[in-house]
């Protein structure tokens, strides 16, 4: 069993949890290039957004203040910038991904200073063709970055300090993609593009259950506050994103706007945030009842992350981040 400490469990209650009502968009801001992966700090107020040049030599981790929801920095980062991770209590965040643009197949992880906005250290993952990088989630206890590694079918852990792999879990020639990590029980959640996600014990690496939901689950979010994990099924309509309890009970599958990609959670208010891109959508689930609370219709967006501490939800699109209110 895993300890929280105090600071994180200190804003998981003081936040507001004020009943949701209908989502509006706040702002849109506009970026040079499309964005990919974005992390909030709900700590800091700080939203951190994946900004690659394709094929410009280095990328960008654009860094937006949530206080004014504009930019207050742009941060030089190598090549192959696609997933921010933010760690809550150690005042960093990774960006993850693969240089494709290159003549040499790279997969690099990169530390950032959020005081400073400096690189700290990057270091490569795997130079192993394939698909790369597909997933990263954070053990902000433990220090602990967890990779789904596409190309060699296994997850690769990182210290986040040396940057150094410490070890991998086998897949077992299956193909990990957008997993989550619930620091309270220890528990990573591992999908494979399949109708399989499989629940490590992250300690012990070994399997403690399976969820068995949809046919192309693509990610996962945890509720840090309930131990639910919400699994998108990344088909075209119908399409559905399921929900289990930690030790992988399916509880319900809710129907979303075709072929979600992305989704997130608020652990205050327990809902849970799905944007689709075959009907492009964003999708609110109650946590409580796991059924749809409301739609927001036209969203067209790849990746998402909830601020929990101010109720806002990000989301990267074609031409910047789109802002929405959760209520």
């Amino acid at each position: 069993m895993y300890s929280v400490t105090t600071k994180m469990c200190g804003l998981l209650l003081s936040a507001a949890t004020a009943a949701a009502t209908a989502q509006t968009i706040k702002t849109q801001i506009s970026l040079a290039q499309a964005p990919v992966g974005i992390a909030a700090n709900p700590l800091t107020n700080k939203i951190y957004v994946a900004v690659p040049s394709y094929g410009g030599g280095t990328d960008t981790v654009t860094v937006i203040d949530g206080k004014t929801d504009t930019i207050s920095a742009d941060i030089t980062v190598p090549s192959g910038a696609q997933l921010p991770v933010v760690d809550l209590l150690h005042n960093r965040v990774f960006v993850v991904g693969c240089d494709t643009y290159s003549s040499t197949f790279t997969c690099l992880v990169t530390s950032i200073n959020t005081i400073t906005n400096k690189v700290i250290n990057s270091a490569t993952i795997t130079t192993t063709t394939g698909d790369g990088i597909l997933g990263a989630t954070y053990d902000p206890v433990l220090e602990k970055l967890y990779l789904a590694d596409g190309s060699n079918f296994r997850i690769d852990v990182v210290d986040g300090t040396s940057l150094k792999q410490v070890d991998t879990i086998s897949t077992e020639g299956k193909e990990p993609f957008g997993l989550s990590f619930d620091p309270i029980n220890g528990r990573l959640y591992v999908p494979y593009y399949s109708n399989l996600v499989q629940i490590f014990n992250a300690s012990t690496k070994a399997v403690v259950d399976t969820v068995r939901v949809g046919s192309q689950d693509v990610a996962t979010a945890v509720n840090w506050n309930t131990g639910h994990v919400f699994i998108a099924d990344n088909v075209f309509g119908p399409s559905t994103t399921g929900v289990a309890d930690q030790n992988g009970k399916l509880l319900a599958t809710v129907r979303v706007s075709d072929t979600p990609y992305s989704l997130d959670v608020d652990p205050v208010t327990n809902k849970a945030f799905v944007v689709s891109v075959g009907v492009p959508a964003l999708s609110v689930i109650d946590g409580a009842t796991n059924t749809i609370s409301s739609s927001l219709p036209g969203i067209s967006a790849n990746f998402i992350s909830v601020n929990f501490a101010t109720e806002k939800v990000y989301l990267s699109t074609d031409t910047g981040v789109t802002v929405v209110t959760e209520k």
